[in-house]
């Protein structure tokens, strides 16, 4: 899969745990439907676990779909993506062995999250990630693309569905961390990036795990191993600063500018909002340096001017809800993945 995460879809899911710790406990997880019937396709009477393989193609069907999929994906329309995501759904009924067409379904899902308008869409399009997650993981336990991407599904869902938080944000971290101990270069470091976010992001003790050092040790690792990927820069100033080092945290951000405007100039369709993240960051920065005392060591940045939009500029980061981001989104794909 190539999809890279949007890193907005991650941090944008996390900023609102803190407000989700006051309100009644939900569970983030129940009995999925069948996958026959994932995404509301007909099931078969008396259906109740996968149809089995080939029951609507051939392999080379399957990878057919896979490929008209990621051909829709790459349009990043709202449009085209619930297109992709449709088609993924497809190819996954078409064969319950294979896990492509779920994983694909989740990050679809997950942009479609970042970017709709509506929130009973969002809604819709966040259980449907998590769902398909589940399946994932059914399907392919050890898989570490179906755990980054449940902990990215279950981040979305979070946010949308804010009594979930408190019993997802144990799930979202043990997800993330499977994945970054089987895969860690999996979307471009995206499992280290995803837990830097989280633990920038996420309530602290005894609230939550939120951890600035844990933050930081991850983004390193992140950037250690994609130093070019600008979302992994744009996570690890983001963990200078909730660690209080300003200075640091600038110089970074600066250096996730130059990288996000070099991949925008080479026609990377998620880079736009990686270059306004750093942007509006740098901005933030410099107004505190012109004006007020530096900001507390636990107070994350303002994403992008305050409160992420409901367009579609990033995921993660991408673009904001309704345009078509965030994890950059390509969220976790090229997400900073994202959670959520």
């Amino acid at each position: 899969m190539n999809g890279r995460p949007p890193r907005i879809i991650i941090a944008i899911a996390f900023m609102n745990l803190a407000l989700a710790a006051s309100s009644a406990c939900v569970r983030s997880l129940r009995e999925p439907p069948p996958l026959a019937s994932l995404g509301g396709a007909p099931a078969p009477a008396g259906a109740a676990a996968p149809a089995g393989p080939g029951v609507l193609a051939r392999q080379d069907e399957v990878e057919a779909l896979l490929a008209r999929a990621e051909g829709s994906y790459a349009a990043r329309t709202l449009e085209d993506v619930r297109r992709a995501a449709s088609i993924w759904l497809e190819a996954a009924r078409a064969d319950d062995r294979r896990v492509e067409g779920l994983v694909g379904a989740v990050r679809a899902q997950v942009w479609i999250a970042d970017h709709e308008a509506a929130a009973k869409a969002r809604d819709e399009a966040a259980t449907l990630a998590v769902q398909s997650a589940q399946w994932c993981g059914r399907i392919s336990a050890d898989n570490p693309a179906c755990s980054f991407w449940l902990g990215a599904a279950l981040g979305v869902q979070a946010r949308e569905r804010r009594a979930t938080a408190l019993d997802a944000l144990p799930k979202i971290v043990e997800a993330f961390q499977r994945a970054a101990d089987a895969d860690p270069a999996l979307e471009e470091a995206g499992p280290d990036r995803a837990l830097a976010i989280l633990y920038a992001r996420a309530p602290g003790w005894p609230t939550g795990p939120g951890d600035p050092d844990l933050s930081l040790a991850h983004a390193k690792k992140a950037v250690e191993l994609r130093p070019d990927f600008p979302p992994n820069q744009l996570a690890l100033a983001e963990a200078l600063r909730a660690n209080g080092d300003r200075e640091g945290s600038l110089k970074v951000y600066e250096r996730s500018l130059e990288l996000a405007r070099d991949f925008a100039a080479k026609g990377d369709r998620d880079a736009q909002e990686w270059v306004q993240e750093a942007e509006e960051a740098l901005r933030v920065r410099r107004d505190h340096q012109e004006g007020s005392s530096p900001p507390s060591r636990s107070r994350p940045p303002p994403e992008r001017g305050g409160a992420p939009s409901r367009r579609a500029p990033s995921p993660h980061a991408t673009p904001a809800r309704g345009a078509a981001p965030t994890p950059a989104r390509r969220s976790p794909s090229r997400a900073r993945v994202s959670p959520a």
